[in-house]
């Protein structure tokens, strides 16, 4: 069985930037990438009781509390690299930015879109064309919406929606989901800071050094280049 896990992200700073993350697991990969994540957290201290999310990494007022930005971000390193093995990736995600207000119906436009660049053509071989979709919760959309909207595009590939939709309010558990945050959240963060192009006008390496913003730039590269496969695209509104 396929399984994908999907999030957004956004930026307070640029209302108007809009990236949706999907994160797609074989499920010969899933316990062993699952039960590595938590007993990394366990091993380094972190609540289980608390997610550990993108927008918790450089924040240490947030999450756990009593663990500090650097080991978060030790800590994201070390859950990422489980995202690859030594020649293969196993995880694969698929990235999607774009400009607009509507997020609600930008979310229901381009998920199907993502889906279908995300997707394979399915195997017929011993279920492997079933395909299950976890979807991080949304107060404004309903799985009956999601589903309505990617259907079309999941059958198209040759697979068997497993059950239904899948909406799931983030948590230690759902590792999928954390993965989708998290690396949407890093890709995010680096457009939003490279938009910012005040912070780069006569940089010098002691700046970089100096500049919070610059570090938390440099930090999230670096945690992506640990991911060997994102697919990014860039979406476009047609005018009305």
């Amino acid at each position: 069985m396929l399984l994908s896990f999907v999030d957004e992200t956004s930026d307070s700073k640029y209302p108007e930037y809009f990236g949706l993350c999907i994160a797609t697991i074989n499920s010969a990969h899933y316990c062993d990438i699952k039960s590595a994540f938590q007993q990394i957290l366990i091993d380094n201290g972190w609540n289980p009781e608390i997610e550990f999310k993108g927008s918790y990494l450089f924040s240490a007022s947030k999450g756990s509390r009593d663990i500090t930005v650097e080991k978060r971000v030790a800590i994201a390193s070390s859950v990422l690299n489980l995202t690859a093995s030594e020649n293969n990736a196993r995880i694969t995600f698929s990235y999607l930015k774009i400009k607009a207000r509507d997020h609600k119906t930008t979310y229901l436009k381009f998920l199907p879109l993502l889906l279908k660049k995300a997707l394979d053509t399915a195997s017929k071989n011993s279920g492997k064309d079933l395909f299950a979709l976890h979807c991080d919760q949304r107060g404004d959309i309903d799985a009956k919406t999601i589903r309505e909207a990617v259907l079309k595009k999941i059958c198209d590939k040759g697979y068997t929606l497993y059950e239904d939709v899948v909406l799931v309010k983030s948590c230690f558990h759902t590792v999928g989901i954390l993965y989708a945050d998290i690396v949407g959240y890093l890709l995010g963060r680096i457009d939003a800071i490279s938009m910012d192009s005040d912070l780069f006008d006569g940089i010098s390496e002691q700046d970089y050094d100096s500049s919070g913003q610059l570090r938390k730039l440099k930090s999230s590269k670096e945690l992506v280049n640990k991911v060997k496969t994102i697919k990014k695209y860039v979406g476009k509104l047609k005018k009305k």
